[in-house]
This record gives C-alpha cells, structure tokens and sequence, in this order.
C-alpha cells in the first residue's frame, strides 16, 4: 500500500485512480521511490518464543526496497545503459504519478538520448511554467543543457535566500534533475552547485552512468546493477548496511509513454495549500458595479468619488483590492513577464480611475516605448491629455522640459492660491463651489510601460522623471513604471520614491525581490494570470487577482481561432517554442474597455477639454497658410516661416523671421533637410507683402529650388552659380545701395533703417532689401573662387555692416557654414537635420536637441 508496484501506477495514471497525485509535499512518503523487491529484516522484534520461532527479528521476502530522494538528495544509479534508464523511467513514473505537478517538478538533461526521453514531454510536471519557453523542461543539447541548468541555479539562489532549510520538508515543492551521463554533465558549469546545494532547498537529482565509479560524490546512495544476475541490483546508502540482490522493477518505454500520455490532459483543480482564497479571475465593471456602464451610471460614480486618487483594480481575500494613490504611492513599480495580465492589470488600473474621477480631478499621460496597442482605447478617454508610442533623444529631453514646465505651473498655481498642495486646493475649490479656473489642477498620472527598456536605451529620461518624481509629491503628480524583467534597472532611488509596488508573475525570483523584496511572485503559477502581490507603502505583502477590462464582452461571439500544432523532435524540445500567430481580426471584438470608455466619453460630453502638459510634436509636415496670423508689429517686416516648439513654456509658436530684430540668418543642415525649402518659404511669406515693403534678391548655388522666385514683383533677380559676371554685379550694387543709404540715414539723423521707417511717412520708407543665398558651400566652390574671393569679400561685408542700411541676407549651407568665419556675424542661426550629429556643438548645440530624421 506505501509503495505501489508498477502495474498500479498504470492503472492509477490512465484510468485514473483514487491514488493520482496522492501525495503531499507534507506526507512521509514524500518523494520515496520504489526500486524493487528484496528479502528485508523485519521492522518486528520477537521478544519470546512462541511455537519453536527463535527470538530475534525474521527476515520477510519480497519486501518493497525504498529510497527518500528528498533526505537523500542525489541518488546514483549505474549499470547497463539499458538496465539502468528502465529503472530511472520507473522512477520518474513514480515521481508524476503519485505527486502532482505543484509539489514536484521534473527536469531531463539528457543531450542525444531523445529515444529513451522524448516521452516526458508529455509530462505536466516537466511543463514550463509561464507558457513562454520550451515544451518542455529538458536539455536536449549544449544550449539547451546550459539554459535549464542557468534556470535551476536561478531558483537555487532564490530559495537560498529564503533561509529554509531541508528540515522543513513542506517549505518548497521538490525540483528533480535527472542527469543521463553524469559525468560529463557534472562539468557543465552550475551542476555540480546544484548537486551540492541544491538538496538543501528541495532541488534532488537522479544521475545515471554506466560505471559505479562515474558517479558523482556527492550521491548520498546509490542503485548498481549486478553485471551478472541481470534484472538484480545492489543499494548502498550512506550510513545504512548494503542490500544485496534487490530484483530491481523497471518501466518499459511504451508504458511510460502511455502514462506520460495519459497525464498530459490532467490539471489540478483543487485550491493550492500556500494559496490565498482568491478567483481565478475577476471583471472590473462587476466590482465596480458599472454592468452595463452608461454615461448616467458613470456619472453618479462621479459624484460619489472622493478627491483622492483611489482605483478599485481587483479583487482582494476580504473583498475588493484598491489602490489609494497618493496615500500608497505617491509612485508605484509594475512587474510582470508576458501572459502575466501586465498589460491588463494598466488597462484596469486607468479605466478604474477614470471611472471615478472627473476629468477635471485626475488626468493621464500614457507612455508606450514599444508602440504596442495596450493603451489603444485608453488613449480615448477624455482623461488622457497626452499619448506617446515613440520615443529618441530628442523626444525625450523635449518631454522631461514639458514635465519640468508643467511642475513650475503648478507650483505657481499653489503659491497664487496660497495653499500648500493639490488636496489643499482641491477643497478650497469644492468649498468655494464655482472657483475661477485658477482653482482647478487635476493629479496628473503618467503611465509608463517597458520602462526597463526605456532605462536601457534611454537612461536620461528615467532619470529625469525620478527627479520629477521627488519634486512632484506635493504637485498631484505621479508615477505609474511597468515593466516586464525590473532587474538591474530599479535603482535605489526608483525604489525609494515608489511606495506602492505590483508584483504579476515573474520567471525569475531576482524580479520579484526587485520590487516586493521577496520572491513570491516567481511562485505564482501560469495558469492564473492577473494573480499578483501588492506591497502598500511600509506594509506587508496583499495578494490580489486583477479585475480584467480589457476582456471581451458577455454574450459575443469571439473570432475563429484554429488550434496551433507545431511537431517538435526531440532536437528542438528545449528550445523556446515560436510564437503564436497573431489573429487581427479578433482585435474587432467589443471588449469592456472599450464600451466603459465610450460611456465615459459620453459622460465628460460638455466638460471643457484639459490642458495637456505634454503637446503634440511638431508636424511633419505643415502648409505657409496653416500658421496663425501673425500680429501687427508696427513698421518692421516680419516674415512667418515656421512653427516653433518651445516645451519649457509648453507653448508651440509661429516663428519669424523679424528684420529689424533679427538682421542676418544662417540655416545649416544636410542635403535634403528642408534648406532651399526655408527659403521658399521666406520667399511666400515675402509674396503676401507689397512689393514696396520689401525687395528681394537671390544668389541659387544649388539645383534651381529659388529659379521661380523671378516670377514675383518683389523680386530684382535670381543668380546662379553659373554666372559670375552677374553675381558680382548684384552683390556689388546691393553694397552699394546699403552704402548709400548709411549716408542718407546719417544725413536724416537716423541710427538705423528701423528708425527711419518709424519716422517718415510709408512712401518716404526705404524697403528693406532680403538676399537669399542657397548652399555656401557652392558658392565658396564657384563664385567665392571669382578675382581672389572679392565676392565673398561682398557677402561679409553686407554680413557686417548691411543690416543697420536695411540690407538683410539669409544664408543655407551644410556643416561647413557653422565653420565659416561669416558664421560669427549673426547670432541668428536655424540648425536643421545634420548628416554628423557632432558638428552641431560647433554651433553651440548638443546632438540631443536635434529631433530625428525629418
């Protein structure tokens, strides 16, 4: 009955039987294997003698020959190949067949034996846990042997730091290693760690080979096969007195296969012992009571919301689990490996919120390094002021500007209120009812997710918003990081001003530490995704089950999905398995995000629309017409060529080109970054002025981008490099004229052309003159050669002395023009993209100022 023979294990897998899964990580006869008969003393002591029987103990034949793998820790068994993997599979049927897949676990490393292991794979217990690695747990070759060793010195580690020891025989479910050729595997780095250590922690091994003598040391017994009496084997355990001609039980392969077989289908459906009473899963709209959400219902929720940030995301072992959080936070950390409901637990978290606050309490920015779709229809909500997939340098020093300009307002908003903090203005604004808009500053939530890569990639932005995070406490905003492996890039101060810390299932132990300080959540089993931890602040751990919104709606019809089969030999057991693929038009289905965020929508109808700390980036592309009228500014000619960014104001404005104030303009970037297209532009903004208000000139040393310019009234003549004789004459006439009328300014008791048009009536003006020259560096290569570089002699003459006359010139040019000397005799300057980002420091830039390639 204690140690069931062979035919019974069969019939316990495939029928199944009462005895399936019987044992208890808690049972006595935890991991104690049967490996065959043998005539054994008798554990009964006759004391006296009764009918001629002499005193003493009497040996019994056919008796059960046991081992406790777990007091034992590694067992060897050498012999026969043969011999001895029919007997390690008769084990291994034990081990699955008696012992579920949460007490005992079951990897094979086996490289090039795919013959005599290939039938574990049906095993629940050599199962990955997570649904995102192998098919199974074995190590079919030298990569695959190394990743499964790497994986078990990770959970050696993690247990270690635990602190329990082998005493206690229920602190950690068993993890068995078979090692088919021990002593080469024993070299692989790590195994021969876990064969020391790891018996300690619950991690046992079964090491076969050939010879008694290759076994490892650090067998605590070992199972020979007799050379001679085939089918006899001899077990010696340390400590205890040989046993002799044990008629060793074996497991013919076929029969192993078909229990592996019949196990594959088997879950275990009964609660875990270690687990708290919780779902298996959960609806947000339920335990918000929003089923069916309508704008009325969101409403009332509305109204009946505190001022707080408060989100009911789940439910918890005493009812439903919410998150409080400036009093939690006021930051919070978010881990979970894919499949573990991550993206789910940020959807719930977001549309909870938005659920119950107004958008004028709480608004969201959203980030999405990885551009994935998780925050598509939350992106919707009229909560979100901001949304962002993509991110370089440029962006993120643009976006971390914005956030700094963002704290400074409302710092400013707190001083004119004369309170301390946004809970404090929040209540004066509800006590005065009807406030100016002055009163109201909604908490501003920024969700960022894959910010481990993020951190990777582009560690300035992370560390920005740490800062922002220390000085934003008091200012409603707060930080929401998720990510999938937190390793390595929770850094103490992250950890310092994240109270509020999530932990889903993660597949290292190392990720759980990193965010709850233990390594529960490595426990957590695949098969309950959005079971997670919660650490609140200085409080203990609070297990929670997510509330899913983003699930598909009750009552339709989901899309066809067709099952996946992919046939995988023993070769490419171990390796991770290819993804599934995706199915797009099940993305169609109505899902309960989706019809919360429309009732929201519905809900915030007439609401007036928040302000955004985080403005769109510019277009890239936008028409002359498409700027906003510039205003009047008196006699100077102001010309509109742009929209200007400009995040510390949070401010996007049209830029000009302002002649009086202005005076020369220098425009560096490389082919194609939009140079000659500048000009074009000057040249339109030039056309919608009368051609008494302003001339224009152009020298084209590029492809003829300015020939069409000749066309307006305003303009005198358009040059190319090809004519020299030209080009001396315009630049010679155009330092002339600025000559002369330096002497009839003086004459008139002018300073400059700006006071002279400021002074006299509109036809006594002069006109300022605009000279356009494209591409420098053409004209340093043709017309600068021209008698000695008199003509560009002519430029930095007007460069230096023309724009008081009223003689203006704009300048494009590649790299070389920021070196040129003419670049010292105007501050203004348009840097535009660069084909060597380093040149632009010549122009007192720095590479991350610049946006990307447009």
């Amino acid at each position: 009955e204690r140690a069931p023979d062979g035919a019974e294990a069969v019939l316990a897998a495939t029928l199944p039987t009462r005895r399936l899964w019987e044992r208890r990580r808690t049972d006595p006869d935890s991991l104690v294997l049967r490996v065959g008969t043998g005539d054994l003393s008798s554990e009964l002591t006759i004391l006296e003698q009764v009918s001629g029987e002499p005193p003493g103990r009497r040996t019994v034949p056919a008796v059960p020959v046991t081992l406790d793998l777990r007091a034992l820790g590694v067992v060897g068994l050498a012999g026969e190949a043969g011999d001895v993997r029919a007997l390690a599979r008769w084990l291994v049927v034990q081990l699955a067949v008696f012992h579920a897949p949460r007490d005992v676990a079951i990897t094979v490393l086996a490289p090039g034996q795919g013959g005599d292991w290939s039938w574990v794979r049906w095993l629940p217990h050599a199962r990955c846990d997570g649904g995102v690695g192998p098919a199974a747990q074995v190590g079919t070759d030298d990569e695959t042997v190394a990743a499964r060793v790497a994986e078990l010195g990770r959970l050696l580690a993690a247990r270690q730091a635990a602190g329990v020891g082998r005493a206690d025989r229920a602190a950690f479910p068993a993890h068995v290693l078979v090692l088919d050729g021990a002593r080469a595997l024993r070299a692989v780095p790590g195994v021969a760690a876990l064969l020391q250590a790891g018996p300690e922690v619950g991690i046992v091994a079964l090491c076969l080979e050939t010879e008694e003598r290759l076994l490892p040391e650090e067998c605590g017994a070992t199972v020979t096969v007799d050379p001679v009496q085939r089918g006899h084997v001899a077990v010696h355990e340390a400590g205890e007195p040989p046993r002799e001609a044990v008629l060793a039980e074996g497991m013919p392969l076929p029969q192993a296969e078909r229990v592996a077989r019949a196990l594959a289908p088997v879950r275990d459906s009964s609660p875990r012992d270690d687990e708290p009473a919780l779902p298996g899963r959960a609806r947000l709209l339920d335990l918000l009571g929003l089923e069916p959400p309508t704008p009325d219902d969101v409403r009332r929720r509305w109204q009946a919301g505190g001022r707080t940030a408060v989100a009911v995301v789940g439910t918890g072992v005493d009812g439903p689990f919410a998150l409080d959080l400036p009093r939690d936070g006021p930051h919070g950390l978010v881990a979970g490996t894919t499949g573990s409901g991550k993206s789910e637990l940020l959807q719930t978290v977001i549309a909870s919120l938005a659920a119950t606050h107004r958008p004028d309490q709480l608004t969201f920015v959203l980030v999405d390094y990885k551009g994935g779709s998780a925050f598509k229809d939350c992106a919707r909500l009229p909560h979100t002021v901001g949304m962002v997939t993509d991110l370089d340098a440029h962006l993120v020093r643009r976006a971390l500007t914005s956030l700094r300009a963002e704290l400074t307002r409302r710092e400013h908003q707190l001083a004119a209120a004369g309170v301390k903090d946004v809970e404090d203005l929040q209540a004066l604004a509800a006590r005065t009812r009807e406030g100016p808009p002055s009163m109201s500053m909604p908490r501003l939530l920024l969700v960022v997710d894959e910010f481990a890569a993020l951190a990777r990639e582009l560690p300035e932005f992370v560390t920005g918003l740490v800062d922002l995070a220390q000085r934003g406490r008091s200012l409603g905003l707060h930080l929401l990081l998720a990510t999938q492996r937190p390793s390595g890039v929770v850094s103490p101060e992250i950890r310092a001003n994240t109270g509020l810390r999530l932990c889903l299932r993660v597949t290292d132990p190392a990720d759980s530490v990193d965010v709850l300080d233990v390594g529960d959540a490595a426990s957590i089993p695949a098969s309950a995704p959005g079971r997670g931890f919660a650490r609140l602040g200085p409080g203990g751990l609070v297990p929670f089950q997510v509330g899913r919104v983003g699930g598909r709606r009750p009552g339709t019809r989901a899309g066809r999905r067709w099952p996946v089969v992919t046939d995988l030999g023993w070769a490419r057991l171990g390796h991770p398995l290819p993804p599934p693929p995706s199915y797009d038009g099940d993305d169609d289905g109505l899902t309960d995000l989706a019809v919360l965020v429309d009732a929201i929508g519905q809900a915030a109808a007439g609401l007036p629309r928040q302000r955004s700390p985080w403005l769109d980036a510019l277009p890239s592309r936008l028409l002359l017409a498409d700027l906003p009228p510039v205003p009047p500014t008196g006699t100077s000619v102001v010309l509109p060529w742009g929209l200007e960014d400009v995040p510390a104001e949070q401010e996007q404005r049209v830029r000009t080109l302002d002649l009086d104030r202005d005076g020369h303009l220098l425009v560096v970037g490389a082919t194609r970054s939009g140079r000659s297209q500048l000009l074009r532009t000057l040249a339109g903004s030039a056309a919608a002025l009368s051609p008494a208000d302003l001339h224009l000139y152009a020298v084209d040393c590029g492809n003829g981008a300015l020939a069409a310019l000749r066309h307006l009234p305003h303009c005198g003549a358009v040059v190319t490099r090809a004519e020299p004789e030209r080009a001396a004459r315009l630049l010679g006439r155009l330092r002339a004229e600025a000559d002369r009328r330096r002497g009839g300014l003086a004459s008139s008791g002018f300073a400059d052309l700006a006071a002279q048009r400021a002074g006299s009536p509109a036809r006594s003006r002069f006109p300022p003159l605009l000279l356009l020259v494209d591409r420098w560096e053409g004209f340093t290569e043709t017309l600068g050669q021209v008698d000695g570089g008199a003509l560009t002699d002519l430029d930095l003459g007007l460069l230096r002395e023309g724009a008081s006359a009223g003689v203006h010139v704009v300048l494009t040019g590649d790299r070389s023009l920021a070196a040129a000397r003419l670049s010292s005799l105007t501050d203004s300057k348009v840097v535009l993209r660069m084909a060597d980002g380093p040149h632009v420091s010549l122009l007192a830039l720095h590479p991350r100022q610049l946006p990307g390639e447009q």
